[in-house]
């Protein structure tokens, strides 16, 4: 028994090594054929992709430069709302048309709207709302680089305020506080229940700029308000309540934005569901209402949207549709309009109606039929009878099928309508014989008279 362990196990050891080799030399040959240079060609084609889709650095700074020196948590609600384009139209032409709205009853009209929190809180700050929705592919573009480049963004914030500190343009006032947090610069309000949105030249506030080709975007510039050089000014503060404004805020570190449930209810209501005091945002597809991403891996991370990005159309601008022109019609051209679905079980009764009368007519135009082929028949027997010898024959009288005159009249006695075409000619003829007659009575009278007359003539000559 031991001698025939062993060999079944030497058997499976041999069959296993077999295996091991063939695949083996698959693999080598495998490797001979394919050549070497395609996952090397295919791996340089996805990160040359990735380059191209990915914002440059001097992007970054071009579109970062105007909103850097805001307060953090007014740059954390820019940053989440640009991701929702068509919801900062829609929120800034409501704004506009409710301009009378104010501290809790403008909170309050807020909470029945849809959109995202950040776009809600935006409405506390029109001016700031306007500017996003006026330069709308500005707004687009800042949402696609938060969305796929967050880390970048943040940094680049922190590089610009350094800038701007070194420059000596950006300190502690009166309106807001500067805090050095960890390497980590924050802005932050004086009062959280008012706050300055800052006013300055982006080409000048951060020193020289570095990227000529690349100058800043401008965004929100106040009327009444003037800027000259690096100087930092404040527009008209905006009153939006206690700890109303810190329902955001940033964590420079991790590179995340945290959300405070309680403070964002005075404005949102939020589903019935269970959440954290705190948590970080996560962006929504759900409000991006539509818009395509700007690159594939942003449109894989967030849903199957289309790769190609179209340019904003007039409605996500605010202004109204565009109506397509038409030409005047011929109304004695225009072709009949059929009848609307609620009237198809009216017009369907109203066919079986028409229906049955047709075969009740029928019906009644084969009855006819039988009846007059019947007279007809009765009609001709006694005619046949009257040939037969010492048959008394019957008086001929002229018979005229009953009924009405139907499509069917005549069918089957074609002998009777030949026989009074017959009798009319006839008739016809034996008027013009006695006409003729009562002529030739007149002319023998006459003769006659003439007659008289000449023997009176003949006798008087006698005479």
């Amino acid at each position: 028994m031991r001698l025939d362990f062993s060999r079944s196990a030497k058997g499976d050891n041999m069959r296993a090594a077999t295996l091991i080799m063939r695949g083996l030399a698959w693999m080598i040959i495998a490797m001979l054929v394919i050549p070497p240079g395609i996952p090397a060609q295919e791996s340089e084609q996805t990160e040359q992709t990735e380059q191209t889709e990915r914002f440059r650095k001097e992007e970054l700074d071009q579109m970062l430069a105007p909103i850097a020196l805001y307060p953090d948590s007014l740059v954390a609600q820019i940053l989440m709302a640009s991701t929702y384009p068509l919801e900062v139209v829609q929120a800034e032409r409501w704004v506009k048309e409710n301009k009378n709205l104010t501290g809790d009853a403008l909170d309050d009209a807020l909470k029945a709207k849809p959109w995202d929190p950040s776009i809600k809180s935006l409405c506390h700050f029109p001016d700031v709302l306007f500017a996003m929705s006026d330069k709308l592919d500005q707004t687009s573009k800042l949402g696609d680089a938060f969305l796929s480049q967050n880390d970048d963004v943040m940094a680049t914030i922190q590089e610009l305020r350094r800038k701007a500190e070194e420059q000596g343009n950006l300190r502690t006032t009166e309106e807001q506080k500067v805090i050095h947090e960890e390497n980590a610069v924050r802005i932050e309000p004086v009062n959280q229940s008012v706050v300055y949105v800052p006013v300055y030249d982006p080409l000048y506030v951060y020193g020289p700029w570095w990227y000529p080709a690349y100058p800043p975007y401008y965004w929100y510039y106040p009327p009444g308000v003037i800027i000259t050089g690096g100087f930092i000014s404040f527009g008209p503060h905006f009153y939006i309540g206690i700890d109303l404004f810190a329902w955001s805020w940033f964590d420079w570190h991790r590179h995340h934005i945290y959300i405070d449930m309680h403070r964002a209810r005075r404005f949102h209501r939020f589903p019935d569901r269970h959440y954290p005091d705190r948590y970080f945002w996560k962006h929504d597809p759900v409000h991006r209402r539509g818009v395509a991403y700007r690159d594939r891996r942003t449109s894989e991370r967030f849903g199957n949207r289309p790769y190609r990005r179209s340019a904003p159309g007039r409605e996500m601008r605010g202004y109204p549709p565009r109506v397509p022109k038409t030409r005047a019609v011929d109304l004695s051209r225009t072709p009949i309009k059929r009848r609307e679905p609620a009237d198809a079980p009216r017009a369907g009764t109203e066919r079986e109606r028409i229906q049955r009368t047709q075969e009740r007519r029928k019906k009644a135009d084969v009855s006819q039929v039988k009846r007059q082929r019947e007279r007809v028949q009765r009609t001709q027997e006694p005619r046949q009878r009257a040939g037969v010898p010492g048959a008394k024959p019957e008086s001929k009288r002229l018979q005229i099928p009953e009924g009405r005159n139907t499509p069917f009249h005549g069918v089957g006695n074609g002998s009777f309508e030949r026989k009074a075409s017959q009798r009319g000619i006839q008739s016809r003829q034996g008027g013009d014989t006695r006409h003729q007659g009562g002529n030739l009575h007149r002319q023998v009278g006459s003769s006659r008279s003439s007659g008289q007359g000449s023997g009176r003539q003949g006798g008087g000559f006698r005479r």
